[in-house]
Parts: C-alpha cells; sequence; structure tokens
C-alpha cells in the first residue's frame, strides 16, 4: 500500500468548507493534498477541571517553546505539540464514565458507522473507524472533486456531525449540541505511520479495559481491501 504523495495548495480558500492547506480554530488543521488522515472527535461535555488544568500548564508550556521558532519551524513544531495535547485527552476520554456516553447505545454506535460509510468513496474513502463510548476514531483520504482539488476536511466533517447529531437527538429525545465543535486531525506520512495508526485505533476498546481482542468490540468498521494492499 502507498501513501499518496502529497501536492501543495494551489488556491487559498475563501467559504470555511472549502479545502484549505492550513487553518486554525482551537487547534491547528493542516490538509496536504492526497493525504491521508487521522481524525478523533467527541461529544459536546465539559472536561473535568484537572484535565482542563493539566492541558492548559502543557499549551502554556509549548507556547513558550513556539515563541522562540520561527515561522516555519513553528509550524513544525506545532503538529508535534498538538499530539501531547490530544494524548492527554484522549487517554482521560477512554476510561471517563461522568460525562455522556450516548455513543455506547447501540442504535447511535451503528448511526456513526454507516453515515461514514455513506460518503465512503463519494466524498472519502474510509479505511477505519471505530466508535467508543464519548468519542469517534476515524481514518480516511479525501477524494478530489472535478477541480482536483481534495473535499475538505471541514466539509466532510461537517456533513458527517450535523446528520449523526440530528439523528441521535431523535433517537435519544433530546435537543441540544450533541458533537463537541473542534476535531483532532492528523495527516499520517508513510505506511510504518498508517500501520501505527490502525493499532492504535484498533487497541483503544483494549486499552481501556473493554475487552481483549479489537475483534469483540462490537462499534468498528475496518476497510478490507486496505489491509490486503
Amino acid at each position: 500500500m502507498q501513501v499518496s504523495h502529497l501536492r501543495p495548495l494551489k488556491l487559498m480558500a475563501t467559504n470555511k468548507l472549502q479545502y484549505r492547506f492550513y487553518y486554525k480554530r482551537n487547534l491547528p488543521h493542516y490538509q496536504p493534498n492526497e493525504g491521508i488522515f487521522f481524525i478523533t472527535y467527541r461529544l459536546a461535555f465539559s472536561l473535568p477541571k484537572v484535565i482542563l488544568n493539566e492541558l492548559e500548564n502543557k499549551k502554556n508550556e509549548i507556547n513558550d517553546k513556539l515563541k522562540r521558532l520561527t515561522e516555519k519551524d513553528k509550524r513544525i513544531q506545532e503538529t508535534k505539540y498538538n499530539k501531547i495535547l490530544f494524548d492527554i485527552e484522549d487517554s482521560f476520554l477512554d476510561k471517563y464514565a461522568e460525562g455522556p456516553r450516548w455513543l455506547k447505545n447501540p442504535e447511535i454506535a451503528n448511526l456513526i458507522i454507516e453515515s461514514l460509510l455513506f460518503n465512503h468513496q463519494k466524498l472519502y474513502d474510509l479505511f477505519c473507524s471505530l466508535v467508543m463510548a464519548n468519542h469517534v476514531h476515524t481514518i480516511l483520504k479525501p477524494r478530489n472533486k472535478k477541480d482536483d482539488m481534495p473535499y475538505s476536511l471541514a466539509e466532510i466533517m461537517q456533513k458527517h456531525k450535523g446528520f449523526t447529531a440530528h439523528q441521535a437527538n431523535r433517537i435519544l429525545n433530546r435537543n441540544g449540541q450533541f458533537w463537541h465543535h473542534e476535531n483532532y486531525d492528523h495527516c499520517i506520512r508513510d505506511e510504518r505511520a498508517l500501520s501505527r495508526v490502525f493499532a492504535y485505533v484498533l487497541n483503544n476498546p483494549v486499552k481501556a479495559d473493554l475487552v481483549e481482542s479489537y475483534s469483540e468490540w462490537p462499534h468498528y468498521w475496518l476497510n478490507d481491501e486496505i489491509i490486503s494492499m
């Protein structure tokens, strides 16, 4: 299996859902053309103060380091530091039982997988997805539009999260925000990194002491064609 060569951005986007190589909300987001991406998103709830404090302290430490760097070096290090923050939050989410755990509902978990599969081979090629009780891990590669530019991750996630939020709220007979507004996304650079991310995603319920093998977890999808390449 080959990870395609990355091509630079040709045009700047004016629409927030249009493709952009880089944009920033709370987190920096990079989308190289032809990239394969690891994406994590979670339910809408406030993290406990102890985790917020840990994240804030780490962000302050990171910002102090970034101030000493040139803009070019800052962009490179930003991605590495972003992963440090992700690891802190994701390790916490795996075992956090106090907040909403709506994705534990089999009907909602299946809804998430089915929604991702609906746009598989349309907006993107889906490699893998796994649904935990309060967050989702996905690996996908955006497809190109007719103008040879890829569908943006922002557009892909808005379609998916908008549809699933509406349907999940109907199932739960509730109103209000379902998903947290931010996503973590990371461009996978090569085959070795892709293998590590596959292992990370599939071992999530194992790491959380929920099952002994990922195959015992009921809420995941794995692209057999990708794995066999």
